[in-house]
């Protein structure tokens, strides 16, 4: 029995990097998954793990930052497996640029895809959640970016405080319901994105360097190693945690 065994688990950002390692966990810990990104291509990305486990995972794709499709993404859990147990909001945008640079479409961007989505996404979960009788896991991604200062990240940290705030005060507004609301935060993690973003940096060698030693632990997260927390809050191992933000970020926050 895996500790997640005949849940219903909805993930979004599930083509990414992080989000093809939750898919694999999950499914490992026993769990019937919804994985959805923003276009077809993300089943490709999950290609072997659909063909592992066809009668327990299933692809949507869907754009977070249009409300019809996030009921396009509940309404397909619901049709193929017949609830939702978790949410595991794990999709993201980063934006870095100094603050007197910073677009009104860069800040457009995150706040729509790391705030309002989430929080939509979320609302539409709950409401089914309390449709079956309550109880519930929902587990948002914010970052360590949220909660300490990166220099020219004011709109991705703004956007991630509003996604540690939201677990905070939809934990308090669903207690009736039972239905536990927590988020990870992340250092940084070695996955696609900050490589992608890194490529606009001639000497990107040395800022990833640095984005090392920022980390008490010497080097950058391992996607894994932030899984197997949202794992736990996913679980009933964590009934007695609820409006959490809990660090994941090799220290630091500590610094």
């Amino acid at each position: 029995m895996g500790r997640l065994q005949d849940k219903v688990c909805l993930i979004t950002g599930a083509a990414g990097g992080q989000g093809q390692v939750a898919v694999d966990i999950f499914l490992k810990e026993g769990a019937r998954v919804l994985a959805s990104d923003r276009d077809a291509s993300g089943r490709d990305a999950l290609a072997a793990s659909l063909a592992r486990h066809p009668d327990r995972l299933h692809y949507v794709a869907a754009d977070v930052t249009r409300s019809a499709d996030l009921d396009t993404i509940v309404a397909a859990a619901v049709e193929r497996f017949g609830r939702i147990d978790v949410l595991f909001n794990n999709h993201g945008a980063m934006v870095g640029s100094p603050i007197l640079e910073t677009t009104e479409a860069e800040l457009d961007l995150v706040l729509n895809v790391n705030v309002r989505a989430s929080f939509l996404l979320a609302q539409k979960v709950a409401r089914q959640m309390v449709a079956q009788g309550g109880g519930g896991s929902i587990i948002h991604n914010s970052s360590v970016g949220g909660l300490v200062g990166f220099p020219d990240m004011a709109a991705y940290g703004a956007s991630k405080a509003g996604v540690a705030q939201l677990a905070r005060s939809m934990a308090n507004d669903l207690r009736q319901w039972g239905i536990r609301v927590n988020a990870v935060a992340p250092g940084a993690i070695d996955t696609p994105m900050p490589h992608k973003y890194l490529q606009k940096f001639p000497n990107r060698d040395e800022i990833w360097r640095a984005m090392e030693q920022a980390h008490l632990v010497g080097r950058l997260g391992r996607p894994e190693e932030v899984i197997w927390l949202v794992v736990f809050l996913a679980s009933d191992e964590a009934s007695f945690m609820n409006g959490a933000v809990v660090t994941v970020d090799g220290g630091y926050s500590a610094v």
